[in-house]
């Protein structure tokens, strides 16, 4: 009797979702509709062809609750020209098998939360395939800028956790300079990288022929240089370092007195860390350990990634190398 009552129920629910009644007496007809029962599945995937916005939003998340036949069923959905009916599908079937498929599809989405998502979503999945690969460099150039960053780090293959030992809580021994190494300010050379690719083409190692690139003096902003550009750009040089000095050295340090706004840094082609906290990081100092990478008596080569998002940008204060016991 329950079977023949739930098929029933979705032969009436069919036929009120095709007839002229209110918006709203469609979506509660949905809303009657027996939960998690495969006899329901007619009667809301017939919900998302209906005129009305709100009733295919109820429709889409009465789906989810109907398990694998039910998000199967949102698959159209995906395509809706309501965003939220298309955010709900893309939700439901991320994780699933139809999972990259759609996520790709939603990189193109004309809505940028949903682009979000499929970036988001993108970016954590493991192995990755090759056209998931694809999707997120079309995203690094995505219009909205929150889309695009999303991208870029997804695709950001260097990381490094490194702690200054003035700011271990584990040194309790005083802290002393022993040597200083001041970069030069002038001779720099420099590029911009509007597709922030130049890690991809690993303009980071000492090898790289940077004899093309134009040169630039530190301690301004490059639009001091003649640069009117916000986005990435690269500086590099090649600094010499003195020989060893006698007794213990604990650490030796690449310093920042500020770089608008954000900053990645290679030594001998070795990646030492960043920093990367947003706008406030303009005007704030910060330091490196470089304590292995670091050639004494020879000459080290030096490359900074700089990023700003607005206004001024690049290397503006001094840069050193400090020898600490």
């Amino acid at each position: 009797m329950r079977l023949r009552s739930i098929a029933l129920s979705t032969t009436l629910v069919l036929a009120l979702c095709h007839a002229g009644d209110s918006p709203l007496a469609r979506r509660m007809a949905l809303l009657r509709l027996p939960r998690e029962a495969a006899a329901s599945i007619p009667a809301l995937a017939a919900g998302l062809t209906d005129k009305n916005a709100v009733v295919r939003r109820t429709a889409a998340r009465l789906l989810t609750e109907q398990g694998a036949a039910g998000k199967k069923a949102l698959l159209p959905a995906c395509k809706d020209a309501d965003m939220l009916v298309r955010l709900t599908a893309l939700k439901a079937l991320s994780g699933g098998p139809d999972g990259e498929r759609v996520l790709i599809a939603a990189v193109a989405d004309a809505s940028p939360l949903l682009r979000k998502h499929a970036v988001e979503q993108l970016a954590g999945r493991r192995p990755r395939s090759k056209e998931a690969t694809a999707a997120l460099l079309k995203a690094a150039k995505d219009e909205d800028p929150l889309v695009r960053n999303l991208a870029v780090q997804a695709q950001w293959p260097f990381h490094r956790d490194v702690v200054s030992i003035r700011d271990r809580q584990d040194w309790d021994h005083e802290i002393e300079v022993i040597q200083t190494v001041p970069f030069p300010k002038e001779n720099w050379r420099f590029h911009l990288d509007p597709k922030r690719e130049g890690h991809r083409k690993k303009w980071f190692l000492p090898a790289f022929d940077d004899t093309k690139w134009k040169t630039i003096a530190i301690e301004q902003a490059w639009q001091k240089a003649g640069y009117d550009y916000t986005g990435v750009s690269w500086y590099r040089r090649t600094i010499t370092m003195p020989a060893k000095p006698d007794g213990k050295v604990n650490a030796v340090e690449i310093c920042f007195d500020g770089v608008d706004e954000s900053t990645w840094v290679w030594v001998n082609g070795v990646y030492v860390g960043e920093h990367d906290i947003g706008p406030n990081g303009w005007n704030r100092p910060f330091y490196l350990d470089v304590t292995k990478e670091i050639r004494w008596g020879a000459e080290n080569q030096v490359t900074v990634r700089a990023m700003n998002t607005a206004h001024a940008g690049g290397i503006w204060k001094p840069v050193r190398f400090e020898t600490l016991r």
